[in-house]
């Protein structure tokens, strides 16, 4: 008989459920019950069934979906007990929803948190470049929409450098795919002039990808200006509300990146003809002005010194209103200074009193009995002793006795 501690058994124990599952092949399917998060970080919930219940554990950080009781999910991960509470759980890695409903009760919690956050904010879409060169292309290789993207792309403007980041589209590790390929192409944002993020149609369940939080963010923070489409109109994925630029379909997107080069060029033959008229039009003018002053130099001469007569007196009456503008103003800058100049408070028989300092007297606060003052007026000044103080109420009581 083998004798255990306690602490090696639960040991032994879990070293035997670890062999016999591999963390993504043992996978748990319930209902979420008591879900709760510790101190920011610690994720727990039970799973159940009708007859059954068993413990979940996990980090914040590996949840990626918006969790609530009540929800159907599977959970990924390694079945151990907990050597300090005894406690049999799963220790998860990874969680998925289940069912279409559940999906889009998560869904709807996601978008109204990243909403908040600004994310899909209007005013922070940037316009995609008119003529762009170089662009980087995160699709499947092996999906119909990269065909159909890149064939409409050569079909209307032939010369466009497109670098493919090949990721998945759905399924497992796919939103870990699309947010590698984002971020590897914008430690090279100097290089493109647009990132295009597409793949075609499919079931609610197979676009999720799209709508993962993480893929949102890292379309949100790209230095590259976005343009998303997911190849379905019956609903948007996050993905696209939060690009700069949404296409309807794949073909919709290369549409909106390039110009079609036969519209260009009928543009430029309508605009080149414009120019070339005009020019035509301002070249038969001087040929008639130089025409007529050779056929009569003498009329034409008398022409342009009637034009110079017309500018020089228009020119000479519009600087004989701007010297009498200018003089106006000038007299009253001196009215102006005149009013404020000391000398014409003196001349009207007032007197301005100084300190042994020279600092003017203006406040009885400032007056001691016997102390010296200087009184300014007009035709000179005083030397003044003070011989009694009063306030402004007391020298009205004074005059009215």
């Amino acid at each position: 008989m083998t004798v255990f501690s306690v602490t090696d058994f639960i040991a032994h124990i879990n070293d035997v459920l670890a062999r016999s599952w591999d963390a993504e092949e043992l996978c748990v399917e319930g209902e979420v019950s008591g879900f709760r998060v510790s101190q920011g970080q610690w994720v727990s919930f039970d799973l159940k069934d009708d007859q059954g219940l068993v413990n979940i554990f996990m980090t914040v950080w590996q949840l990626r979906v918006p969790l609530e009781d009540g929800m159907k999910v599977r959970v990924f991960g390694t079945p151990r007990i907990y050597p300090k509470f005894g406690k049999f759980s799963i220790s998860a890695n990874r969680v998925e929803l289940v069912g279409e409903g559940a999906l889009k009760k998560a869904l709807a919690a996601l978008k109204a948190r990243l909403e908040a956050e600004g994310l899909f904010d209007v005013s922070r879409k940037r316009a995609l470049p008119v003529f762009p060169n170089r662009i980087a292309f995160v699709a499947s290789r092996e999906s119909a929409a990269y065909g159909d993207f890149i064939r409409i792309i050569n079909e209307r403007w032939r010369g466009l450098e497109i670098h493919t980041y090949h990721v998945k589209v759905q399924g497992m590790g796919a939103p870990e795919d699309i947010v590698q390929a984002i971020n590897a192409a914008n430690l090279r944002y100097d290089d493109y002039d647009a990132l295009v993020l597409t793949r075609g149609g499919g079931s609610f369940e197979e676009l999720m990808a799209f709508n993962d939080e993480q893929v949102v963010r890292a379309i949100h923070s790209s230095k590259i200006p976005t343009l998303v489409g997911i190849g379905h109109e019956r609903d948007l994925s996050l993905a696209e509300l939060a690009a700069d630029v949404r296409g309807s379909t794949p073909t919709d997107c290369a549409r909106r990146l390039v110009l079609d080069r036969k519209d260009v060029l009928r543009d430029l033959a309508h605009h080149t003809g414009k120019i070339e008229n005009q020019l035509l039009e301002v070249i038969h003018t001087k040929q008639e002005l130089v025409l007529r002053a050779l056929r009569a130099p003498a009329s034409w001469l008398t022409m342009q010194r009637q034009t110079l007569d017309q500018l020089a007196s228009s020119a000479n009456a519009n600087m004989q209103q701007w010297l009498r503008a200018l003089s106006d103003r000038f007299r009253n800058d001196v009215r102006l200074l005149a009013s404020l100049d000391p000398k014409g408070v003196l001349n009207r028989g007032y007197s301005i009193m100084r300190d042994a300092q020279g600092k003017a007297v203006t406040t009885v606060k400032s007056l001691e009995v016997g102390k010296l003052v200087t009184a300014m007026f007009r035709d000179g000044e005083g030397d003044l002793r003070v011989q009694d103080i009063r306030s402004k109420t007391q020298a009205k009581q004074q005059r009215l006795l």
